[in-house]
């Protein structure tokens, strides 16, 4: 294997933006959040998404991760009996939820 151009050793998302996924398998799905993507500019971040997440997906939905905003309460919170009442994540609870799948 021949050597590479450039050397990458700085934190995801210290070089691109983050851009979150969202999945609808089928037409009568709902969206799900799949994962997120980093990458300098949409058009990236889509071919990226399709290769990753696009296999069973009838909708693919990129949202800039410094674009969008969670809302959690008790109102809406599948489970209002979590975490002694509180229905919003801590930051580590959030972080842990975003990078499922990926090693931290």
């Amino acid at each position: 294997m021949g050597q590479l151009d450039h050397e990458v050793d700085a934190p995801r998302g210290a070089t691109s933006r983050e851009w979150e996924v969202f999945v609808r398998e089928d037409a009568t799905d709902p969206l799900t959040h799949a994962g997120s993507v980093s990458a300098p500019a949409e058009e990236i971040a889509y071919e990226q998404a399709t290769k990753l997440f696009g296999h069973a997906a009838v909708a693919l939905w990129l949202c800039p991760a410094d674009e969008t905003r969670r809302y959690q309460d008790e109102a809406l919170a599948l489970d209002p009996g979590a975490n002694d009442g509180d229905a919003t994540m801590d930051e580590s609870e959030m972080h842990a939820e975003t990078l499922r799948g990926e090693d931290a």
